[in-house]
């Protein structure tokens, strides 16, 4: 698959939730389709409470979210409603009212560096929030599992791609060379996913290493198709 595949491709899905499937992409999609159509098709706020509707952390903190579909949710226990939607510079927005009226804040969101999660900028002159999946183990690449990712990897048609310790990566092909990010998880079954964040969108793999280190099985999740790269 060549770099620019990689850069069109986006994590929206069906509604079966996979593990490390990228909220706001799907909200892109979601209310891209909503604005093009006249009728037929649900409001694009409807499709962003959708999309969000999960439990998340707040990473460096012990407080948790859930947000559920029917636009209700609670953090730490204590009941919000949140509206999502658009504003007049087009951030797709999250506003969320906490029942007893201690709080009410609005953010923009937007995706965050590892692909997974979502970064909350306040509209409001409150603090930012950042949002991860509560289901997904963040894995640093000292981690045993997943520490022979790091290097370069050649896959069947010879496009090659670069993991750095520091989650930088590189794809390249005969023609280009594209610059992003990634980042290792585990989802609750002990599966293990990467993703590849560059400028336009983002890819995932579940993938396992071989015993010594030099091939890499991948599947895209909800495929049954398997791909072989191999180490440089």
């Amino acid at each position: 698959m060549t770099a620019a595949a990689v850069i069109c491709l986006s994590a929206c899905g069906g509604d079966e939730k996979k593990a490390g499937e990228s909220a706001t992409e799907k909200v892109d999609e979601m209310a891209s389709q909503a604005q093009e159509s006249m009728d037929g098709i649900e409001l694009p706020s409807e499709s962003v409470t959708r999309a969000v509707s999960d439990t998340w952390v707040v990473p460096d903190t012990d407080e948790v979210y859930v947000l559920q579909a029917d636009g209700t949710g609670n953090r730490d226990g204590d009941p919000f409603t949140f509206e999502c939607g658009f504003d007049d510079e087009n951030n797709i927005t999250l506003k969320i009212t906490m029942d007893d009226g201690s709080a009410e804040n609005l953010y923009a969101i937007s995706t965050d560096s590892t692909g997974y999660g979502i970064d909350l900028a306040a509209l409001d002159g409150g603090e930012d929030l950042k949002f991860l999946p509560e289901d997904l183990e963040f894995l640093s690449t000292d981690d045993g599992r997943i520490s022979g990712l790091t290097g370069t990897w050649t896959d069947e048609s010879g496009n090659e791609y670069e993991f750095d310790k520091d989650g930088s990566m590189a794809i390249r092909s005969a023609d280009s060379e594209t610059s992003g990010t990634f980042s290792a998880v585990s989802d609750a079954k002990g599966g293990l996913f990467f993703r590849i964040v560059v400028e336009g969108g983002s890819l995932e793999y579940g993938f396992e290493l071989s015993e010594d280190g030099t091939e890499m099985k991948l599947a895209s999740p909800g495929t049954d198709v398997i791909h072989t790269w191999t180490k440089k």
